[in-house]
C-alpha cells in the first residue's frame, strides 16, 4: 500500500512545513464555520472555492477531499520532487490519465500530518473501501496525553493511524509500543510514524513489559453494529484489555475511550475494573458531551442532533430520563475514562448508558454511578 521511503517521506513533510498546511488548514476550517472539525463538509468546501487562494484550494481539495487531478496541474502547483516523492511513497496514485490519493486525505492536527482515510460520505471515496476515518473524539485521547505527566513506556491500544503514538512522542516518551487492530493498519502506523519524525515499535503479540501510560479506542459504534448479533473476535474484545492493563506500573495510567452497545466483553470489563481495588477509574468527559450521541434502532444509525451542555447531575438526571422513555431504542454515548492504579475514591460513571428494553436479557444493563 504505502513504501515507507524515508528520503521520500522527509520530502513530503519539509514541503508540508514550507507551505504552512497545517496553519493554513486552521484558517480555511474558520472560513468553512468548522473550527475543531476533522474533516470539512464537503460540499461546503466546493462551494467557498472561490475564496481561497488558487494554490491552497487545489492543495485541499486534492490532500483533503481526495479530488483527482491531472499532471498538468499537478506540475502547476507542486514542485515536481514532491510529486514524485508522493507517488514513491504510493500516497499519489498514478491512475494514468490522473492522478488520486486512493480514498485517503492528508490530514493535520495538533501540528502534525497523519495520512488517514477520507469520510466515506464524500463522493470521492469508493463504496468498497476497507478503511474508515479516524474516530471523531481522538483529539480528546491526545489532549489528556499531553496532560499527563511525561514517562518512559508508552503503549497505543487498537491503534488504527498511529495518532496517539505520534502524541507520546510529542509528549517525550521515548519507548514507544504500538498494537494495531489488524495488520492491515500497520503500513498506516509506519508511514505516520516516519512522516513526523518519531519512532515507535509496533507489536502483534501480547504485551509482556509494564507502562507509564495506555491509551487507546475499543470498538467503533459502527463495528459493532455490524457485529451486533456475532460472536467478537478476540483481537477487538475489549476484555483482552483486563491482561493489559495489569501492565501499568504502579505510578502508571491508562486513557481508554469507549464506544458501546453493550456487549458481553464490555460489561464484564466495567464490573472487573469496578471490583478490582488495585484500580480507580475517573470520567474526562462528563461536564460536556463533544459530539452527538448515536441512536440505535434495528440496526439504523442516525445523528443525535443536539449537542449537550450539562453538568455531572444534569448529565446524570438526562440519562436516566432517556433510559425510561425510550420504547425500542438504545443510546449510546461516548465516554473516556481514565483507569489509575492508585487507589483514590473518584467519582465515576459506569459506562454504557443502556435501555434494558431494547434487548435481550444478558443486554439488559444500566448502571449508574457518581
Amino acid at each position: 500500500m504505502f513504501s515507507v521511503h524515508i528520503e521520500s517521506i522527509k520530502t513530503i513533510q519539509e514541503w508540508l512545513d514550507d507551505i504552512s498546511y497545517s496553519t493554513l488548514n486552521g484558517r480555511l476550517m474558520q472560513i468553512l464555520g468548522q473550527t475543531g472539525e476533522l474533516y470539512p463538509d464537503f460540499n461546503k468546501f466546493m462551494g467557498s472555492i472561490d475564496r481561497i487562494n488558487p494554490l491552497y484550494a487545489f492543495i485541499f481539495s486534492v490532500f483533503r477531499l481526495g479530488q483527482a487531478t491531472e499532471r498538468t496541474y499537478l506540475e502547476t502547483f507542486i514542485p515536481t520532487k514532491v510529486i514524485n516523492a508522493l507517488i514513491t511513497t504510493g500516497i499519489l496514485v498514478d491512475k494514468g490519465k490522473y492522478f488520486l490519493m486512493p480514498d485517503m486525505g492528508i490530514l493535520p492536527l495538533k501540528g502534525m500530518y497523519f495520512v488517514t482515510p477520507l469520510p466515506e460520505t464524500y463522493p470521492t471515496v469508493s463504496r468498497n473501501s476497507q478503511f474508515e476515518q479516524i474516530n471523531h473524539s481522538v483529539h480528546l485521547i491526545m489532549d489528556e496525553i499531553i496532560s499527563q505527566p511525561v514517562g518512559s513506556d508508552f503503549l497505543e491500544l487498537n491503534a488504527d493511524f498511529g495518532l496517539l503514538a505520534n502524541m507520546a512522542a510529542v509528549k517525550g516518551f521515548k519507548n514507544i509500543q504500538i498494537q494495531p487492530k489488524h495488520v492491515d493498519y500497520i503500513p498506516f502506523i509506519r508511514l505516520n510514524l516516519v512522516l513526523n519524525r518519531y519512532e515507535g515499535e509496533i507489536i502483534t503479540q501480547p504485551v509482556t513489559k509494564e507502562y507509564d501510560l495506555i491509551a487507546g479506542i475499543n470498538l467503533s459504534v459502527k463495528e459493532k453494529i455490524k457485529n451486533r448479533y456475532l460472536e467478537i473476535s478476540e483481537e477487538k474484545d475489549v476484555t483482552q484489555l483486563l491482561a493489559v492493563f495489569n501492565r501499568i506500573k504502579e505510578t502508571g495510567k491508562a486513557i481508554l475511550l469507549l464506544e458501546s452497545l453493550g456487549t458481553i466483553g464490555e460489561i464484564t470489563v466495567n464490573e472487573l475494573l469496578k471490583t478490582m481495588n488495585e484500580f480507580s477509574i475517573q470520567p474526562i468527559v462528563l461536564d460536556k458531551i463533544q459530539h452527538p450521541s448515536f441512536l440505535i434502532l434495528h440496526q439504523v444509525r442516525s445523528s443525535w442532533e443536539k449537542q449537550f451542555e450539562l453538568t455531572p447531575p444534569e448529565y446524570v438526571d438526562y440519562v436516566q430520563k432517556v433510559i425510561e422513555v425510550s420504547d425500542g431504542k438504545a443510546f449510546v454515548f461516548t465516554q473516556l475514562l481514565k483507569i489509575s492504579k492508585r487507589q483514590e475514591d473518584e467519582p465515576f460513571v459506569l459506562f454504557p448508558f443502556y435501555n434494558p428494553k431494547y434487548s435481550d436479557p444478558v443486554y439488559n444493563y444500566a448502571s449508574l454511578t457518581v
